[in-house]
């Protein structure tokens, strides 16, 4: 469950604020409106690369 910096309240993840801004999904507290994240959109989540020699 995230907490919010700005204003302390800790809400459940469904609760949370969401838009998406050019590519970005922007998260907010939904009781201060701060940013609490941002993430983009389209890329993996884990590093698929490989060390390959």
């Amino acid at each position: 469950m995230p907490t919010c910096r700005n204003c302390g309240v800790t809400c459940e993840a469904d609760e949370l604020t969401r838009h998406v801004s050019e590519g970005w999904l922007v998260v907010h507290c939904p009781e201060c409106h701060a940013p609490l994240g941002s993430y983009r959109l389209g890329t993996p989540s884990v590093d698929t690369m490989r060390n390959v020699e």
